[in-house]
């Protein structure tokens, strides 16, 4: 079968919560990073989500991972995905398999038993919408080149990789494997540097994956800040021409700014009220990669990608209904 995009990313389940000043301090007391995504122990997290429960708040279940976010996305708007994961045979596995059927997307995943529960991200809203993100790999960890399937990569016009699977020795080599055989079949490439933890900890391994082949790079300011070594958007540019033709950078409320072949790429923001930023850069993502898919020019696909962006900040979580990712497709022919 043929697909628009395949991707190979960690199969996360989401559990949110809202988040005062107060907690986020004492997360900030323990090393954990306000706005950014720190990897923890399963024991730590448990810690974490006891602590929130004592004080009577309440969460919000869902199904996650930065590029399984952007792949239903993608198919929500129309495109034909395939995502390549594993997952263990818990109740969070379930849920997430449940999920990609649900919204369109294939995959070959099966519960597998293991010692690892299925992973699980905590995500934490602070009152300014900022999220912050404490992750357990758990069975994702065990990703390996024996789960990239080149029959897919083959078959598909892009391969989408997030940044978070490097923090794994064996999804770094899946990765590797994954990239080399989207060069041998001619598929397009497009990363997402994913968090600034990501890049700071891991970037000779990104660096190793994107000079294989790399046709996108997707990034906010502050990974495109790390990745370069500088805040200059002119040094910044520089850098990344290094490694690719066609970049992005989300500026949050501000757009985002990029090139292409054709030059600069300026994209300004949408004036919203915010109140959840988490999944913001995964629908960016998956919006664009449809208008990619779309033959959309770069620039017209982050125009559409930045509207997505601005919809999803609207709401709790890093997704919207069925309809309404239908009624942002309804504009994307204007641009």
């Amino acid at each position: 079968m043929n697909y628009d995009i395949c991707s190979l990313g960690s199969a996360l389940v989401d559990v949110t919560f809202k988040i005062d000043d107060t907690f986020s301090k004492e997360l900030e007391n323990k090393g954990i990073q306000k706005g950014g995504m720190t990897l923890i122990e399963k024991e730590d997290q448990n810690s974490l989500i006891k602590a929130l429960e004592s004080e009577g708040k309440q969460f919000q279940k869902a199904c996650g991972g930065s590029s399984t976010n952007s792949i239903v996305a993608a198919s929500l708007f129309g495109s034909n995905c395939f995502m390549t994961c594993i997952v263990g045979d818990d109740d969070n596995g379930k849920f997430y398999l449940e999920d990609l059927t649900s919204n369109g997307v294939s995959h070959s995943a099966k519960l597998t038993q293991s010692n690892m529960a299925s992973g699980q991200c905590l995500v934490m809203i602070s009152d300014d919408a900022d999220r912050t993100m404490c992750t357990n790999l758990g069975i994702n960890s065990d990703f390996s080149t024996k789960d990239v399937d080149e029959e897919v990569i083959k078959n598909s016009k892009f391969l989408f990789l997030e940044g978070y699977l490097v923090a794994s020795p064996e999804g770094f080599e899946s990765y590797k494997k994954a990239i080399n055989l989207a060069k041998v079949h001619d598929t397009k490439v497009a990363i997402s540097l994913s968090d600034p933890f990501i890049v700071n900890t891991f970037k000779k391994e990104l660096e190793e994956l994107i000079e294989i082949k790399c046709d996108f790079i997707f990034c906010n300011e502050d990974e495109a800040a790390e990745f370069a070594e500088s805040r200059e958007e002119d040094e910044i540019f520089t850098c990344f021409k290094n490694y690719t033709s066609n970049l992005l950078v989300t500026k949050g409320p501000k757009g985002c700014k990029g090139y292409d072949e054709d030059g600069t790429i300026n994209i300004p923001g949408l004036e919203v009220n915010a109140i959840d930023t988490n999944g913001a850069g995964d629908m960016f993502a998956g919006a664009v990669l449809y208008g990619l898919n779309e033959s959309k020019s770069l620039s017209a696909s982050a125009n559409f990608g930045c509207l997505a962006a601005s919809k999803i900040v609207q709401s709790s979580g890093p997704r919207l209904t069925k309809d309404e990712y239908l009624k942002i497709k309804e504009t994307f022919s204007s641009y």
